[in-house]
C-alpha cells in the first residue's frame, strides 16, 4: 500500500498540471490560440531544448541505438495487430488500425519517467522514442495520408514530402545533436566554453519549463464527448493490454537477453508502451467526420488510463 502511495505522490505533480490545465480550460482563464502558441513553443523549442541537453550529459553508447530499432519493428507489428482488430471490431473506422500504433512519448511519457526516475535518465526514453517517431513520420503518416472521411480536393503527401518533414523535425534535430555531440565527447567543451556554455545556459532555462507547459496543454486539450465516453473504453483497454504484453516481451528478449541493457531501459519501454497513440492522428481527419468523435474519445480516455497505469504498473515493479 506505501509503494502505490509513493509512486502516486511522485505522479502527483503531473495530475496536478493537468487538472490545471482543464481548469483553464473550463474557465476560458486562457484562449484557444494561446494554448495553440504555447504547443508551438514546446514542440519547437522548449522540448528540443531539454531533449539536446539530456543526451548531451548521458553517457551513450552505440548499442543503445538498436534498442531504437527494436522499437520501430515493435510498432510496425502493433499496427498491423491494429487492422486485425479492425476486422475483429467489425469497425468501419478507417483510424481505428492507427489507435494501436506509435506512442505520444514527448508530451505523455517524459513527464511520468522524470517524475519517477530522474532527468538524469530520461536519455535512455529519448533513444527508444527515435524509433517511434521514425515510425509515425514515414509509416503512420502515408496511412493517415491516405484514409479519411473526405479525401475530395485533398492534396497527398508525397514520399519527399514526408522524409523533408521527418529531417526538418526538431525532436530528431535535437536528438540527432545531441547524440552526435555525446558520442563526440563534446560535454566537456559545451560545459567550458565561455560561448557554448552560454548557449547551454539558455537552452536550459528554456528546458525548464517544458513539462509545465505540457502538462498545462494537455489538460486543456482533454475533451470528452460524455454521451460516448465508454465506447472507447473496451478498444482502449485492448491497445493497453496489448502494449503491455509486447514491452513485457521487448524487454526480455531484446533489452534484457540480446542487448544486455540495464533495468533503466526496460522501465522506459515499459513507460513508451503505456502511453496513448501519437496526437497527429485527429490532424488528418477533417470536417465533421464520424469517425473524429470516437478517435478524440479514444485519445482523451487513453490518457487518463495510462497514468493509472503508470501507477500501478510502477508499483509492481519497483
Amino acid at each position: 500500500m506505501n509503494d502505490i502511495i509513493t509512486i502516486a505522490l511522485k505522479a502527483f505533480p503531473v495530475i496536478a498540471l493537468i487538472m490545471t490545465g482543464v481548469v483553464l480550460e473550463k474557465t476560458a482563464f486562457i484562449s484557444a490560440d494561446a494554448v495553440k502558441g504555447m504547443k508551438k513553443l514546446i514542440l519547437n523549442l522548449a522540448l528540443p531544448c531539454l531533449l539536446f541537453l539530456i543526451l548531451l550529459d548521458a553517457d551513450l553508447q552505440a548499442d543503445y541505438l538498436w534498442g531504437s530499432v527494436a522499437v520501430f519493428i515493435t510498432c510496425l507489428l502493433a499496427f498491423s495487430m491494429g487492422f486485425l482488430f479492425k476486422k475483429i471490431w467489425k469497425s468501419s473506422n478507417a483510424f481505428f488500425p492507427a489507435v494501436y500504433s506509435s506512442f505520444v512519448t514527448g508530451i505523455i511519457g517524459y513527464p511520468l519517467f522524470i517524475s519517477t526516475f530522474g532527468a538524469e535518465h530520461l536519455y535512455r526514453l529519448a533513444i527508444l522514442d527515435i524509433g517511434n517517431l521514425i515510425f509515425i513520420f514515414i509509416v503512420l503518416a502515408t496511412f493517415l495520408d491516405k484514409v479519411g472521411c473526405n479525401q475530395t480536393g485533398r492534396k497527398r503527401m508525397s514520399l519527399k514530402d514526408q522524409v523533408k518533414h521527418l529531417v526538418k523535425s526538431p525532436f530528431l534535430i535535437s536528438m540527432f545533436l545531441g547524440i552526435l555531440a555525446s558520442m563526440l565527447g563534446g560535454r566537456t567543451f559545451f560545459h567550458t566554453n565561455p560561448v557554448t556554455s552560454a548557449l547551454v545556459a539558455t537552452a536550459g532555462m528554456l528546458a525548464e519549463i517544458t513539462l509545465p507547459l505540457i502538462l498545462l496543454v494537455i489538460g486543456y486539450e482533454l475533451h470528452f464527448d460524455l454521451k460516448q465516453l465508454l465506447v472507447p473504453l473496451p478498444a482502449v483497454l485492448l491497445r493497453i493490454g496489448m502494449m503491455l504484453l509486447l514491452a513485457y516481451l521487448l524487454n526480455t528478449f531484446v533489452i534484457d537477453r540480446l542487448l544486455g541493457l540495464d533495468r533503466m531501459f526496460q522501465m522506459a519501454v515499459y513507460t513508451m508502451f503505456i502511453c496513448p497513440p501519437s496526437f497527429i492522428i485527429p490532424v488528418f481527419i477533417e470536417g465533421d467526420c464520424p469517425d473524429k468523435s470516437f478517435i478524440m474519445n479514444f485519445l482523451s480516455l487513453n490518457v487518463i488510463l495510462s497514468i493509472v497505469t503508470f501507477i500501478i504498473l510502477m508499483t509492481v515493479l519497483l
